[in-house]
């Protein structure tokens, strides 16, 4: 720990040093500049009229220099991360199908016909299977076609690499941002259908309530 401590030090010492003597440089630069000014004060009112006109164009030189280094540099990151995405989201895609590969079964889509009832399409080795997911599960079709299998493959392994496309993965970031704006300029709105529909709902409740009601003193 002593050690550590000692080790610390002695960095904070050579960070400080550098520091400390150009303090003392700009101070002692400082101080002889104020005896010159009292020397002579013509000659100094010239040099910082030089200086400044110096100053002025080296800031603006520097400033459009600075401004279009930024610039091409926010566009290297935007395109690197881009890449970095698309690579990332490749490599996710390979890895999956890999998996569903190794399992003998692949979901290749489905519709869904209503509550808790749908039709999927599902590939379980060679074969390619109509399966209707309710209650329970039922085989509708078997497709024996070799030139409709190749269709429904391709076209899904198209889908699914398109979906990986740079411009998609834009466009799907895009959507999302203006959906949560959305969502923040709609907030009120929603607020206000949802308590409409809770006193619809009480009010409802309250009429069946009454029904009852009368139809137990009918039947007493």
């Amino acid at each position: 720990m002593a050690f550590i401590t000692k080790i610390t030090f002695t960095l904070l010492l050579l960070f400080a040093a550098p520091i400390t003597s150009a303090d003392f440089a700009h101070a002692s630069s400082f101080d002889k500049s104020v005896k010159d000014a009292y020397a002579k004060p013509n000659d100094d009112q010239g040099n910082s009229k030089k200086e400044t006109a110096k100053e002025s164009a080296n800031l603006q030189a520097g400033s459009a220099g600075l401004t279009f280094m930024d610039f091409l540099r926010v566009i290297l990151a935007t395109i690197f991360v881009v890449a970095l995405l698309y690579l990332l989201l490749r490599f996710m895609n390979k890895k999956s199908k890999a998996y569903q590969k190794a399992n003998f079964i692949e979901n290749l889509g489905g519709a869904s016909l209503g509550s808790n009832r749908s039709v999927q399409l599902i590939k379980v080795g060679g074969r390619m299977l109509v399966v209707g997911v309710g209650e329970n599960i039922q085989l509708l079709k078997e497709i024996d076609d070799q030139a409709e299998y190749k269709e429904i493959l391709e076209n899904y392994n198209g889908r699914m690499d398109h979906l990986l496309q740079p411009a998609d993965i834009l466009s799907k970031l895009k959507k999302k941002m203006n959906s949560k704006k959305n969502e923040g300029s709609g907030g009120s709105s929603f607020s206000l259908r949802l308590k409409e529909q809770l006193a619809e709902m009480s009010e409802s409740r309250k009429r069946t309530f009454k029904e009852m009601e009368k139809k137990g003193r009918d039947t007493e």
